[in-house]
């Protein structure tokens, strides 16, 4: 896979903090594994919602498919 070169803004304190602990060489793929890390849990979370959203949905439908299901059947 290739690479993208870009150019990003840090806070001061931000890159004070990346520089005592990632060596200059390894700030990129450090970063580059941040993000990636970030990215993985944002899209676990939104599926997350998603399928809780889906499973409320089936539970609704459900419900009413009880109710049609039930008449006329006493």
């Amino acid at each position: 896979m290739g690479t993208v070169r870009i150019n990003i803004s840090l806070p001061e304190n931000v890159f004070q903090d990346l520089s005592k602990e990632v060596k200059s060489r390894q700030r990129s793929r450090f970063i580059s594994d941040a993000v990636k890390d970030l990215l993985k849990k944002k899209k676990e979370k939104r599926l997350a919602e998603e399928y809780k959203e889906a499973a409320q949905e089936i539970q609704r439908v459900n419900q009413k498919l009880e109710g049609v299901l039930s008449d006329g059947l006493d």
